[in-house]
């Protein structure tokens, strides 16, 4: 974080509200983040009211604009003082601008931002894809994006949903091989009998990272969250491997395999150090699939409790965020998803 950075932020939540069902399960969540942390939140709703150039229509226009402003502030209220009886400060602010404008405007003084994906009221469109996308691809704190179909009995402890197929029910589960892994968490958490135990992550922190300056950055922010809700982490990197990936000489490329293997490897023992002497009390390990990155990581959203990746990323994860595989997770994902910002002016 650059020191102009560190002067704005505040111990705060930032939490995107538009009324919708989704969006109190964000509340929900960003609430118990923010008590934990002893921290305070930050409610914003958005409306837009259409212009009219005549003279009528200024009238109609007001009038139009202070109805919508009352709808959105509503929740904020209610939300807001949910969150003052469980001694969190809180405060809110109604925008007439788009949703993600003010999200990301507002978050350079946060130190998370949370959203739903999907808005499902009237507003329709002001929490959809388009906002949590443009809030993870542009925001200046990392952000928690919950998912539209999420749901947890209890939100202070983030537990992974039922085993949903990442993409809907009758998606198809692309090919993955675990190729070698870290010895396992010590406390190996809930299993799920419909999903194989080398795709079972059993309710740890998992993170996407790559052989890119960024890893590091992206591996210590998803440490802090584990930490924060005592979960283990697993760093996990996916390389596909396979000889008919390799073209035009799947044979004389096949030959690299074991360099590529012990490259990715090394990277992930490295890391998993560097997150120790951090957090010392923190259980973490890493595996190396061989798949595709996006597929790895949105099957990993099945039985993870969160899936964290970076914005940006090189090699087996390039592309982040707004590169296919991001895209890929937080269209597909069965769980939230924290995304790291790794831009030089971003946390």
């Amino acid at each position: 974080m650059n020191d102009m950075r560190e002067s704005m932020v505040k111990d705060q939540v930032l939490v995107g509200v538009d009324g919708s069902a989704n969006s109190a399960r964000a509340f929900e969540v960003a609430l118990a983040i923010a008590k934990r942390q002893g921290w305070s939140l930050r409610l914003i709703g958005c409306y837009s009211v259409t212009f009219a150039d005549h003279e009528s229509g200024l009238t109609v226009s007001e009038d139009f604009r202070r109805a919508m402003e009352s709808y959105a502030r509503h929740p904020l209220e209610a939300f807001a003082e949910q969150a003052k009886a469980d001694g969190v400060a809180a405060s809110f602010a109604t925008y007439d601008e788009h949703a993600a404008d003010a999200l990301v405007r507002e978050s350079a003084s946060a130190r998370l931002a949370v959203v739903g994906k999907r808005g499902r009221n009237r507003f329709a469109g002001r929490f959809l894809g388009s906002v949590s996308g443009a809030l993870a691809a542009h925001g200046h704190c990392s952000a928690l994006v919950i998912p539209e179909k999420w749901e947890t009995p209890d939100p202070s402890r983030i537990f992974a949903p039922e085993q949903d197929q990442p993409g809907g029910e009758h998606a198809a589960t692309e090919p993955t091989e675990l190729l070698s892994e870290s010895a396992p968490p010590r406390s190996p958490g809930k299993g799920f009998r419909n999903v194989a135990d080398q795709m079972n992550f059993r309710q740890e922190i998992v993170v996407g990272v790559d052989l890119g300056e960024s890893s590091r950055r992206i591996a210590l922010a998803a440490a802090r969250f584990a930490e924060m809700f005592g979960r283990s982490l697993t760093l996990v990197s996916a390389t596909a491997l396979n000889a008919d990936a390799w073209y035009p000489d799947p044979v004389e490329r096949t030959i690299d395999v074991p360099d590529i293997r012990a490259h990715c490897t090394d990277h992930l023992a490295a890391l998993v150090a560097i997150v120790k002497d951090r957090h010392p009390e923190l259980d973490v390990h890493w595996r190396f699939y061989s798949g595709t990155p996006a597929g790895v990581l949105s099957e990993a959203t099945r039985t993870a409790s969160v899936v964290a990746v970076g914005t940006r990323g090189h090699g087996g994860f390039a592309g982040l965020l707004m590169g296919s595989v991001s895209q890929s997770v937080l269209n597909r994902s069965a769980s939230p998803v924290l995304v790291v910002p790794t831009l030089k002016n971003t946390v």
